[in-house]
């Protein structure tokens, strides 16, 4: 689980395939995280996958706690930066 201050609930990773993890805030998909071995060396990719205008946070770690700390921190700017009633609209 990863604790997002600010946000309702806990982020929360769900498997969805050998190092692949969809991000949940409660109920809701938010993004995913996944291990991307067609790349050398590996790394983990994150991204948020609601649909919002403008560009959406993504990045690439070393491991998957980074990668867990780097989407905490992306999504709690998205969500400080979006008015609520457009994040329930997204979802």
């Amino acid at each position: 689980m990863i604790q997002a201050a600010g946000t309702r609930d806990m982020l929360k990773l769900r498997s969805i395939g050998l190092g692949d993890y969809s991000v949940l805030e409660g109920r809701q998909r938010i993004g995913r995280i996944r291990l991307a071995t067609e790349r050398m060396p590996c790394l983990w990719l994150w991204n948020v996958t609601i649909h919002l205008p403008g560009g959406l946070p993504m990045g690439s770690s070393k491991d998957l706690d980074t990668a867990k700390a780097e989407f905490k921190t992306a999504w709690k700017v998205l969500n400080a930066r979006t008015p609520p009633e457009q994040l329930t609209a997204a979802y």
